[in-house]
């Protein structure tokens, strides 16, 4: 990766970081309920219910009546967001191909924070992430002359999420469906490097999750039948297998 291209990871998270602080704010509530659109603590409107993804949140996450808390801590979705996409940029070897691992990654951050918050995966999100990176990773087949590499990748985001799946009927409490819908994106993307990445990056997202869950018991801050939200080991181990 290029200084050119790291300087552009971090000034794209810098555009986006705003956004996807509107989106996390805005869908971080309870199943069923409306998209929020106001604080909580003063009820000032803060972004627009119905343009989520052009609703802008203050880098600082704080309401800018009241100052109480209303989003992720300071920076931490713009720095998550330009670490997630020099990953991507270290990988790609075209310009479409960027494109399609950057846009799977740029809705897998906001799905990441909106399951710490609310232990949930959107279907907005979630099915925006799969049909953006579908259609990038397509014109970078035609583009490219990679039609066999584009079938792997719909193989394998077939083959992760029915895994996915069988995991989630055996156990459901284990996992969430929006998990299991958030395994056809992954699969897609790692896929698309090869099969290596998509062994690798789903062997490291249970490990991540194991040790993480056996660090919590360890240190009583969780039980055995605590519930933990799992999109953030997919995309954690997504990216790490990524960048080996």
């Amino acid at each position: 990766m290029t200084l050119a291209w790291l300087v552009a990871s971090f000034a794209a998270a810098l555009v986006t970081g705003a956004r996807i602080r509107g989106s996390v704010f805005s869908r971080s509530v309870e199943p069923g309920e409306p998209p929020r659109d106001a604080c909580p603590a003063c009820a000032r409107e803060v972004g627009s219910a119905g343009h989520r993804w052009y609703s802008l949140l203050p880098m600082t996450g704080r309401c800018p009546g009241c100052r109480v808390r209303i989003g992720p801590p300071a920076l931490s979705v713009e720095l998550a967001t330009a670490l997630a996409l020099a990953v991507v940029a270290t990988r790609a070897s075209s310009p479409w191909e960027l494109a399609g691992l950057a846009w799977l990654v740029l809705f897998a951050i906001p799905l990441v924070f909106i399951d710490i918050a609310v232990h949930r995966l959107p279907d907005a999100l979630t099915g925006a992430a799969f049909a953006g990176t579908l259609g990038f990773l397509t014109v970078a087949a035609l583009t490219g002359g990679h039609p066999g590499q584009l079938a792997r990748a719909g193989i394998a985001a077939v083959a992760l999420c029915a895994f996915y799946l069988l995991l989630f009927i055996i156990r459901p409490s284990g996992m969430g469906f929006g998990d299991v819908k958030l395994a056809a994106s992954v699969g897609l993307g790692l896929g698309w490097i090869g099969w290596q990445a998509v062994v690798a990056g789903t062997f490291l997202t249970f490990i991540i999750a194991a040790v993480y869950g056996v660090a919590l018991l360890l240190l009583h801050r969780a039980t055995r039948s605590s519930q933990l939200p799992f999109g953030p080991f997919i995309v954690l181990g997504t990216l790490l297998a990524i960048v080996v």
